[in-house]
This record gives C-alpha cells, structure tokens and sequence, in this order.
C-alpha cells in the first residue's frame, strides 16, 4: 500500500439544507438572504448571506455551518499549502448575520467529473441530481454524497501483474492473511 487516505478528511460539520425562504439583500443587488432548515440538530431556520444566482426555495444544498470547515478553493492559498482547509464562522455580509455557507462542488474536494449532472459554477443542488436520493435534511455530507469512504492506493512492481486487478488484490490478501476468498 502505497497511500491511504481518507475523501472527506477536509470537510466537517456540513449537513444537507434545504433553503425554506428568500429575500433579496438590502445592500447588494447580487446576494440574497436564505433561511436554511439544517436539522433539529443543528438549526431549522438558519439565515445565511449567499450571493449564488441558482438559489431556489425548496432545493436541496451542502450547507457548512459555524465552525466548519471545507476544501479551500482560492488559488493564492493552494498555491502556499495545497492541503489547506477553509474555516467557516458566523459573520456579518454588507450588516447582515450569515451563521454558514451553501456550497458547491469545489467547497468539497468534488467537480463536474465526480458529479457530472451537478451546475460546477454555482451552489450545488442535490435535490436535482438523479444519483443522490434519501437525502435528509441534516443529514451528515459525507454520508450523503460518498465522501465517507477511504483510498487505497497500491503501487504494483511489474512481476506481479497478477495484482493489477482488485480480484488480484484480494487473492493476494486471502493468502498473506489465510483468509478465506469471498468473491
């Protein structure tokens, strides 16, 4: 093994939302102030600033919540630490109180290759996506989209081709550990 890692090790505390209202910022012509039911857990009516254009009422979003963090997305700081993480803590756009943030695919270590249907330049809509059904609202992101899961990544020498295959693998590990083969 040459690397394990884990796919949602950046993101934590992001639950699926659903935006239940909008109104339109006072002080801006492009943002809008949503009200997010993030689950009993964590807040049913949440006001978060957003200035995406493909917010509805109704939809179905990743919404990082005060003290969570996601992937950084700004290319000035993967370019001083490719593994940085951003912070999200409630705050105050243009005077009024965001408690978190509606995401999109990059805000999760994801892209239009991960989820070829989702919108790549916007808020992603999960109610929308045909591969992703039983979401609940406050449901954990990582167990709602995959991300709960782990890598393993194998360098193979070029004497054992008889392990380029994943039923090469396990054969190899049946033997290394005498456990039994279950195909």
């Amino acid at each position: 093994v040459e690397e394990l890692s884990y796919l949602g090790e950046k993101v934590n505390k992001v639950v699926v939302g659903e935006v239940k209202a909008l109104t339109p910022h006072p002080d801006s012509d492009h943002m809008q102030i949503c009200v997010v039911d993030c689950g009993e857990e964590y807040g049913r009516d949440l006001q978060i600033v957003t200035g995406a254009s493909n917010v509805y009422v109704g939809m179905k979003t990743p919404c990082a919540l005060d003290g969570s963090t996601v992937v950084e997305s700004d290319p000035k700081a993967l370019e001083k630490n490719p593994d940085a993480v951003k912070k999200i803590k409630k705050g105050k756009l243009r005077g009024v109180v965001s408690n978190g943030m509606l995401c999109g695919l990059y805000e999760l270590g994801l892209d239009e290759r991960d989820f070829p249907t989702a919108y790549a330049d916007g808020i992603w809509i999960l109610s929308d996506d045909p591969e992703l059904t039983g979401l609940e609202v406050g449901m954990d992101i990582r167990t709602a989209v995959g991300l709960d899961d782990h890598v393993v990544e194998f360098e193979i020498t070029p004497n054992r081709p008889d392990c380029l295959s994943v039923i090469g693998l396990a054969r190899e590990a049946s033997a290394t550990f005498d456990a039994p083969l279950a195909l």
